[in-house]
Formats: C-alpha cells, sequence, structure tokens
C-alpha cells in the first residue's frame, strides 16, 4: 500500500512539473486566474493577485450557461462582457497562461476557456476545497518556502498537508526531529483535480532551401586521389568546415615545386690531369 501511494506521489510531480517546465517562474510572466464566485475561492484569487502578476476574473454561470464576469483592477471589480472576453479586449498585457479553477460539481462553460488566440497554456482545478487547492496552486506557481508558510498560516493549514512533497522547502527549514517523521502522502490524491487542457506546442519552421541552378557541362579532369601525409595541394581549400577557421599556412620544399622552377646546379669544369713537370705530347 506505502508503494503505491508512492508510486501516486512521483506520478504528480512528474505531471506537475512538466507545466512548470514550460516557465521556469510564474513571477516573470501574467497569469489569468478565473476563479468562481464563492468568497473563499476569490479571496484565494486575491491572494494570488497580490503575490504574482496576475489578471484575475470571477465568474458566475447562471441559468442556459449565462456567464456574469468581473474583472479585479487592483483597486475594485469591474463588469467584463462575454463578448469582450471572448475577444481578450479587458487587458492591456495579454496572459502567458490561465488557471481555471471550478467546483467539484459543476463544470466551467466552454466559453470560459481563453482562446488560443491571446492565450496558449490553459490548466484546469476542479475544486474549490481549500487544502488541496492550496496545494495545486502552490505546485502550479512553484511557490518558495515563504509562500507556503504564508498560505499556511493565513488558511490554518498544516504546512505538511498542502506541501506533502516539500517543494522548496531545505532542511533548515524544519527542525531536525520533523525530518525523522512518516507523513503519508495526501498529495497523490489530489491529482484527480488537476486537468491540462492545451499547452503550447513549439513549432519549428522549416527554411525552404533554394532551388538547385542548373549549371552548363564543364568537362571533369579527375585528379589524382591525394596521399595521406603528404601536404594539401596549392590552392586547395582544407578549412576546418566545423569551425570557419583560416586554413593553416602550407611549408612548401624544393621537391613540391614545379619542375622548370627549380634552380638546377651549374656542372663544374672538368678537372685536367696533369702530372708535373710532364711536357706535352
Amino acid at each position: 500500500m506505502k508503494f503505491g501511494n508512492a508510486i501516486k506521489s512521483v506520478a504528480l510531480l512528474l505531471i506537475m512539473g512538466s507545466v512548470m517546465c514550460a516557465s521556469a517562474s510564474r513571477d516573470q510572466e501574467v497569469t489569468l486566474v478565473l476563479v468562481p464566485r464563492d468568497d473563499a475561492t476569490v479571496q484565494l484569487g486575491l491572494d494570488i493577485a497580490n503575490k504574482y502578476p496576475s489578471l484575475l476574473v470571477s465568474y458566475k454561470v447562471g441559468a442556459n450557461d449565462v456567464v456574469s464576469l468581473h474583472g479585479w483592477t487592483g483597486t475594485q471589480w469591474v463588469n467584463i462582457t462575454a463578448e469582450d472576453y471572448r475577444a481578450g479586449n479587458f487587458f492591456r498585457t495579454g496572459p502567458d497562461s490561465a488557471l481555471i479553477i471550478e467546483t467539484a460539481d459543476e463544470q466551467v462553460p466552454e466559453t470560459l476557456v481563453p482562446p488560443v488566440e491571446w492565450c496558449a497554456s490553459v490548466s484546469k482545478i476542479a475544486t474549490t476545497e481549500m487544502r488541496p487547492l492550496i496545494h495545486l496552486v502552490g505546485q502550479y506557481f512553484d511557490f518558495p518556502f515563504k509562500d507556503w508558510q504564508w498560505f499556511a498560516k493565513r488558511y490554518n493549514k498544516d504546512l505538511d498537508s498542502i506541501n506533502p512533497e516539500g517543494l522548496n522547502v531545505a532542511w533548515y527549514n524544519k527542525p531536525l526531529s520533523e525530518h525523522f517523521k512518516q507523513s503519508s502522502p495526501v498529495g497523490s490524491s489530489d491529482l484527480q483535480y488537476w486537468f491540462s487542457i492545451r499547452q503550447p506546442v513549439a513549432v519549428t519552421s522549416a527554411v525552404a532551401e533554394p532551388a538547385p541552378v542548373m549549371e552548363e557541362s564543364v568537362p571533369v579532369v579527375e585528379e589524382p586521389a591525394p596521399v595521406m601525409g603528404e601536404p594539401a595541394p596549392v590552392g586547395e581549400d582544407i578549412g576546418n568546415p566545423l569551425t570557419n577557421a583560416i586554413p593553416p599556412a602550407v611549408v612548401m620544399g624544393a621537391a613540391d615545386a614545379p619542375e622548370d622552377t627549380v634552380a638546377k646546379p651549374v656542372a663544374e669544369p672538368a678537372k685536367v690531369e696533369a702530372a708535373a713537370g710532364e711536357g706535352s705530347l
């Protein structure tokens, strides 16, 4: 049983890690946080907006899926029409990602999922129960230790219950006795509330190669294959194709020069053998 719980915990870390890898730090991007209009969840949304760059929008679904939307300006709530929401006409700086929070018994209408034209990445948490909600929100925003502490104190939660994996908790952040306690991986069950609706896909645009230019046929003159160990002929490109480095100079010797440019030795005059005191015949 314990082994199964451990496997679930690893799965939670892997899935959440794949989402967080898209952005090393959420405080460097803008997140659309969409929350249902109940007091506790709206308060959590306000706390997130006070700590991370966010577009906070509350929603209420009425009869026939008619949606009422309000956006937080930092000082007050303002009305957002459904048309402006779909068109993205309610912000100055568009979000890099969106986090939708919905109740366990009521899914958000499809019209509230941000269009891909102005928000590429969309994730969803399908619970408003505060403990798992803070746990998944903290994983999503990659809370540092001080934020885990802050949210645990503000919502009167045990730190290990909202951060069972110990994300960003160093060994010195906890008393020594706490490291020897065995805690059940309660966070593994929270995976049931997590949904990845849409994640951006990196697209590499293909660069079209220029069409080959037909050239007039030129007679090919075969050259002898180079012999390993001999210097390259003069004029041959011996640059390094990996670095485009300047080719090294080739030192030529007399034996490598053309035959007609080599200075020929001057023949010495023939020696005349003559014996001293001998006369001519």
